[in-house]
């Protein structure tokens, strides 16, 4: 108990933010089963409902769970910079993190009872729609507490310009998909002289447990 314990106080956001691109390490394969074992904590968190079975026909991600994660290795993430530098798209921050990150899981949330095919478009308000947004919320978080377990830095952003269509395009992410969280996750000895490392700013923030909880008696 003390070790989950202590795994959940010390999960920490770390933005870790490089200038220019970092070499691609050469331990693919173990990366490969790091990210595996991460996408089997996410398949533990938790749903109540099925997600619509619009979102698990005429695809190759066709199960029944309210989630979606797309995932990039260390050259896909580089790529990936390189293709948005080579479009001039403005990426901000995006760009640092991905000139850094070992790898990035993206995760999305399946609305349900709307036709839109534009994310910023209002979806349904539903009770079925705040449970798909709760489990797949609880899936990243078994991903950050797994990085955390294994001392890797990470980062749950909310995606920025990845969100917009043309890199939903090359990353092929249906726009029917809500972006809910970009994971990234940096290499454990990000300490280095070129990087600068953003703490979260809310972390010690209305922690209080008095501010946010009471005690029942009927």
């Amino acid at each position: 108990m003390k070790e989950i314990d202590a795994v959940i106080k010390n999960r920490k956001t770390q933005k870790v933010l490089a200038n220019k691109a970092w070499p691609v390490a050469s331990n693919t394969e173990a990366l490969k089963m790091t990210l595996q074992a991460l996408l089997d904590l996410a398949a533990a968190a938790p749903y109540h409902k099925k997600c619509d079975e619009k979102y698990t026909t005429n695809t190759d991600l066709n199960s029944c769970v309210p989630w979606r994660f797309y995932v990039l290795d260390t050259s896909n993430c580089r790529l990936l910079l390189e293709f948005i530098e080579k479009e001039g798209i403005k990426a901000g921050k995006i760009n640092n993190m991905l000139a850094a990150a070992d790898a990035l899981l993206i995760g999305t949330w399946l609305p349900d009872g709307s036709d839109s095919k534009e994310e910023s478009a209002l979806f349904e308000g539903s009770l079925k729609n705040m449970e798909h947004i709760a489990a797949a919320s609880a899936a990243i978080q078994n991903i950050l507490l797994g990085a955390t377990a294994r001392n890797i830095p990470n980062y749950w952003s909310s995606g920025g310009v990845l969100r917009c269509e043309e890199l939903r395009s090359v990353l092929k992410i249906s726009m029917e998909e809500i972006f809910l969280g970009a994971v990234f996750l940096f290499p454990e000895n990000s300490e280095r002289e070129e990087t600068f490392i953003k703490p979260g700013a809310l972390r010690n923030l209305g922690k209080e447990k008095d501010t946010w909880s009471r005690w029942v008696n009927l």
